[in-house]
């Protein structure tokens, strides 16, 4: 990997390692977001093939990678005065130069998360600030990987310019609080693809990934256990949500670590 500063004064990754052409697992994947709005990554029934091609095979920043959760920052915005979620936060944009088979990762100055009421009616409406990625993470090969391989996967009209907002999350749940994945309930993220990729479980029960159809009807429910398995939604198809996580042993806390990338089409103003 090559890192570089771009005329704007942004960290530029570009990775001159894999050509830009989609697989057949990833052939199987568009298949799954063009007929059910969604695709299910895991490790369990060997379909993961972020997981064995990606991520498996780099063991070492992906120690480096799992352990970047261990730094996150809390939360400020929960409005129903919560202290469960810890957090970072990044946008990148993804280009890719199919005549010299790279693709370019560019982090770009760090800005504020807004979301609409709309779509976030319990913590939507304000600008929120966010603890920045760490240059470690974004230089870490694993994310890089991983951005790359969706990219390619949701580029059905050969797109060659995503904007990513990225998100570490933590939520932790211990004797005093539950945890809440996703406290706004049943949303959309108003994105065009996401991934929510688990990194850990630690001690809790609960955290189940739920995906509904345009009409709000349930169509896949069940809970991410491995590191990487993943579900990669298609935001304008359906909707989704996480249930609360409890601590097992509520002596100590429990937590669930997650990556969750946003790519949107086009620069958001």
């Amino acid at each position: 990997m090559l890192l570089k500063i771009s005329k704007k004064g942004c960290l530029n990754l570009i990775n001159p390692l894999k050509e830009l052409h989609i697989n057949t697992a990833q052939q199987t994947i568009r298949k799954d977001l063009e007929i059910q709005g969604f695709s299910i990554l895991q490790r369990k029934d060997d379909s993961n093939a972020l997981w064995q091609e990606n991520i498996q095979p780099f063991p070492a920043p992906l120690s480096d990678f799992k352990q970047s959760w261990h730094d996150l920052v809390a939360d400020d915005f929960l409005n129903d005065g919560g202290h469960y979620r810890y957090r970072r936060y990044a946008v990148l944009t993804w280009q890719a130069d199919t005549e010299n088979h790279q693709d370019q990762l560019t982090l770009l100055p760090q800005e504020p998360h807004y979301q609409s009421t709309y779509r976030n009616a319990m913590n939507g409406g304000i600008y929120r600030t966010f603890a920045p990625f760490k240059k470690s993470t974004l230089d870490n090969p694993i994310l890089k990987h991983i951005i790359h391989w969706v990219a390619q996967s949701i580029s059905f009209n050969q797109e060659k310019d995503w904007r990513i907002q990225a998100h570490q999350f933590r939520i932790e749940a211990n004797d005093k609080e539950v945890g809440k994945p996703t406290p706004e309930g049943i949303h959309r993220d108003g994105a065009d693809f996401i991934l929510i990729m688990l990194i850990q479980r630690d001690n809790i029960r609960g955290g189940v990934s739920h995906i509904y159809d345009a009409d709000k009807k349930l169509q896949f429910g069940a809970v991410l256990e491995e590191l990487g398995d993943a579900v990669l939604l298609d935001d304008g198809k359906v909707w989704h949500g996480v249930s609360e996580v409890y601590a097992l042993d509520e002596t100590k806390s429990g937590y669930r670590d997650v990556l969750v990338l946003t790519f949107h089409k086009h620069v958001l103003g």
